[in-house]
């Protein structure tokens, strides 16, 4: 019943990332947050399952970057972008290490909440088919740099493992640039990554650069049609020269994230 409860009380926790899609890096950003695993996924007798989360939080002043991690309690839908969570409407995670906070379903206070929600008339059956296709979990994040504070929020899938086990996250090896860096040039920037554990997983790449000019923010694997698609963008360096840091962002579209980050000498 307990696990019931759970369920429903994330069924409606659904919110887009509201991360900043900019891809000049000038100030204090969360260009992504990674989950391990990706999705929770409920196994028999195996115990509610856990996550931790990792942002890649960047401050190109050298400051010292800190990150909070909440679980949201707002069950109203979308929430406000003004949701104090983390805050009076968030539990506070655990921290995991630098940039990272760990998500335990079985913490007690999560358990609480739960077992608090209001269940309305929803029947069993019905949150049984939901957990089965997989209902949204909300969190939100703060990062803080100097005086410089960003909020935002993510979500994470609970589900059974009616299709299969949790999901893995996508392997960046490489941002290839297939030539020199010399002031004003234009470049390819590839990404390399390493086979899909799917093949019917569709990456979505996104580029961030501290300087010059990227052709596109984004770049995919596999058109609408399902066909393949070239991932590559142009990046056009500064006229001037001196160091660059360049990003790469790799999105399974299941909850899978990975990331890199490539510094860059302009000449």
């Amino acid at each position: 019943m307990r696990l019931l409860l759970l369920a429903l009380a994330f069924v409606l926790a659904g919110c887009p990332s509201g991360l900043e899609e900019q891809q000049h890096i000038s100030k204090l950003r969360v260009l992504g947050v990674r989950a391990d695993p990706p999705e929770l996924v409920l196994v028999p007798d195996a115990g509610l399952p856990a996550t931790t989360l990792t942002a890649l939080a960047v401050d190109p002043s050298g400051a010292a970057i800190s990150m909070r991690y909440a679980l949201c309690l707002d069950l109203s839908g979308v929430p406000s972008a003004t949701l104090p969570c983390p805050g009076t409407a968030g539990l506070d995670l655990p921290d995991a290490g630098p940039l990272a906070a760990r998500l335990d379903l079985s913490d007690p206070r999560i358990l609480a909440f739960a077992a608090t929600a209001d269940a309305g008339s929803a029947d069993g059956g019905g949150i049984a088919a939901a957990l089965d296709d997989g209902v949204p979990l909300l969190y939100g994040f703060q990062a803080a740099a100097g005086d410089a504070r960003l909020d935002g929020f993510g979500t994470l899938t609970l589900r059974t493992g009616k299709r299969g086990p949790a999901g893995v996250n996508p392997e960046l090896l490489a941002l290839d640039i297939d030539g020199g860096v010399s002031a004003g040039a234009t470049v390819r920037l590839t990404p390399v990554t390493a086979p899909k554990d799917d093949n019917s997983k569709r990456y979505g790449f996104t580029f961030f650069a501290t300087g010059g000019e990227l052709s596109s923010l984004r770049s995919t694997d596999t058109t609408a049609t399902g066909e393949s698609a070239p991932t590559w963008v142009d990046w056009t360096a500064p006229d001037a020269g001196g160091p660059i840091t360049l990003w790469l962002v790799v999105r399974d579209g299941r909850g899978g994230t990975a990331f890199l980050e490539r510094k860059v000498t302009v000449k």
